[in-house]
């Protein structure tokens, strides 16, 4: 059987199963019952247009019809709760905007000022006798460990 047929049957069977709290084994077995025969019906179509259109006219679509009737009318509907959404007015959306590019202007314009600050600081830090020191050795070590990393990944690609 094609997929989308098989899809299209088990979603008709979903929507009278999720959505109905079915306790009566008599009606349990019409669903079971009705949805064989639907399956094998559906077996005989070669695509979901073909079966989609032979259901719309078939007496089995009548059969599901009455059977979801009947449900409606005699279950208890299944209640789900689902989350609430938010939902943004035009104004938050705007203020939301303008909250964005003000904070992008702010960065872009304070930019070379930050960039100045963190050399200055950078270089003050250089000057100082052990932190230099410091700096220096791990500059060095940085430096030299991306040979050593080169160096261990040609020896394991040989």
């Amino acid at each position: 059987m094609n997929d989308l047929v098989r899809n299209s049957i088990e979603s008709r069977k979903n929507a009278i199963l999720s959505s109905y709290s079915i306790t009566e084994q008599s009606v349990i077995d019409k669903i079971e019952n009705l949805f064989k025969r639907i399956t094998e019906f559906g077996e005989s179509c070669s695509d979901s247009m073909d079966f989609e259109n032979k259901f719309a006219s078939s007496q089995l679509n009548q059969e599901y019809i009455q059977l979801f009737t009947e449900i409606a009318t005699t279950c208890k509907q299944t209640i789900t709760h689902s989350e609430p959404r938010h939902v943004k007015s035009d104004a938050q959306y705007i203020a939301e905007d303008i909250a964005s590019e003000v904070r992008y202007q702010t960065r872009n314009v304070t930019e070379p000022i930050r960039r100045q600050i963190r050399q200055e600081v950078y270089n003050e830090t250089r000057d100082m006798p052990i932190i230099g020191d410091i700096m220096t050795a791990k500059q060095h070590i940085d430096f030299f460990s991306r040979f050593k990393k080169k160096k261990e990944k040609k020896e394991d690609k040989k």
